[in-house]
């Protein structure tokens, strides 16, 4: 675990809490949000192991509830894509010097969350190829830096099923990508004692985040809360490319 300072400490507590809220009120962001303002302050290698392994506790929560819904026929080759690009991802992680790596995080999700904000998406339901593709694709940005959400956001919003089905199908998802990732990260010595005591000592805020958004925004106009957070996540990134420039 690296050292904090008390000013650290608070700045990570908030932005795990934060970012807890955003996931509880919306079922995705906070893997975009967590890269984004950890990789500010430390190197990717070292808090991409911690996001996913709150990524894998926070689906273990969400998807016994949903499973019903999961489009399990979709996710077969999107995993099998996830699968295969998985491991490039992580070589990229751990071979590409920091700054570097955070010029790409931060370009990656800066493009990804203007297509979301902006609507961008395929006119056409992808054909299996082209699914297994999203899952390459999705595979190599979360084994690089614990954030393969937007392909998969984008290729649902693309799917003629329904928001539910398209939540619960990402829940499963993130549970198998992250769980996937977490093997080639332990294999690659990026998992140590100190990533558990990280990952333990912010799960408190993470927990009230997910538990006010799951409440609070219940009555909030979802699509315009997404909105804002995704404006905000474009501003955020932008400050990441400045910084890693």
């Amino acid at each position: 675990m690296p050292d904090f300072t008390p000013l650290l400490f608070a700045y990570v507590f908030a932005a795990v809490f934060l970012a807890g809220i955003v996931r509880g009120a919306t079922g995705f962001g906070f893997s975009m949000i967590m890269i984004v303002l950890l990789t500010l302050f430390f190197a990717p290698a070292e808090v991409a192991p911690v996001i996913l392994f709150w990524e894998v506790l926070a689906s273990v929560g969400h998807l016994p509830f949903v499973y019903k819904q999961v489009d399990w026929k979709s996710l077969r080759w999107l995993a099998l894509g996830v699968a295969m690009g998985t491991p490039f991802g992580v070589y990229c992680l751990v071979s590409i010097p920091v700054d570097l790596m955070r010029l790409i995080i931060n370009g990656v999700v800066l493009i990804l969350t203007a297509m979301l904000l902006f609507g961008l998406r395929p006119r056409r339901s992808p054909t299996p190829s082209q699914t297994t593709g999203v899952g390459l694709l999705a595979g190599v940005i979360n084994g690089a830096s614990a954030n393969g959400g937007p392909p998969i956001i984008l290729f649902f919003l693309s799917s003629p099923v329904g928001a539910a089905v398209g939540r619960a199908s990402l829940i499963a998802f993130f549970l198998f990508t992250d769980v996937w990732a977490s093997l080639f990260y332990w294999q690659q010595g990026l998992i140590h004692r100190g990533t558990l005591i990280f990952t333990a000592v912010f799960l408190v805020p993470m927990a009230m985040g997910m538990w006010i958004g799951n409440r609070w925004f219940a009555s909030v106009d979802e699509a315009r809360f997404k909105k804002v957070v995704l404006a905000l996540l474009m501003a955020i990134s932008v400050m990441g490319l400045v910084k890693a420039l």
